[in-house]
């Protein structure tokens, strides 16, 4: 019984630890003349694809290494490993508290929506439709632990919800790798819309 309750134990931080991933963090400790480099695997041995400035803001990790000590990002067109010795949280909570700004987007056909939370606006543009702006509902939004989710009701030019699910996600336009899918449901049509999601940098 109690070996049960161990694992079931663990099973729980693990799932607590892994929704707490995307988040935003800004380089740390290196030198203004250094950059913070980008690796194709997590390890300081594997080949460099692109680095970071010190002091830069808005770095979006999607999840630790096998040994928490590197940190999958993206770069350009693909994505890579930096050093967690680098990197400090920028802010508190996760994602799915309704408190952080995003912005989902999609493809076939091509659509983005940024959602600025918890100001309770969104916009959503459409390739050929122009954009609108939407109202989010205010207050605790509607969330889902196993598996981790956040739903978004909306408002506005058009009635909907958008749902934030965490999950390795891929454009379908390069190699960068985001930690968050997005699908967005339209009230009265039968057909939705599938892509990715990424925090936004406050600082921005």
């Amino acid at each position: 019984m109690h070996r049960f309750i161990l694992i079931l134990a663990l099973l729980w931080a693990g799932a607590a630890t892994a929704q707490d991933f995307p988040a935003l963090y800004r380089v740390t400790g290196v030198a203004s003349d250094d950059v913070l480099n980008i690796r194709a695997e997590p390890g300081a041995g594997a080949a460099i694809v692109g680095f970071f400035r010190p002091g830069q803001r808005g770095i979006e990790v999607m999840e630790l290494g096998p040994n928490g000590r590197w940190g999958l990002v993206n770069s350009g067109e693909g994505s890579g490993w930096s050093s967690m010795r680098y990197l400090a949280r920028e802010g508190e909570g996760s994602w799915r508290d309704g408190q952080q700004e995003l912005t989902c987007f999609g493809t076939e056909p091509f659509w983005h929506m940024p959602i600025f939370l918890p100001t309770h606006r969104a916009e959503f543009h459409a390739m050929g439709e122009g954009g609108f702006e939407l109202v989010t509902d205010t207050g605790a939004l509607p969330t889902t632990h196993f598996p981790p989710t956040l739903a978004i009701p909306f408002s506005g030019t058009r009635e909907g919800m958008a749902v934030v699910r965490g999950a390795s996600c891929n454009d379908g336009m390069s190699d960068r790798r985001y930690g968050l899918e997005g699908q967005v449901y339209w009230r009265g049509d039968t057909q939705g819309l599938s892509g990715c999601c990424r925090l936004a940098d406050p600082g921005n």
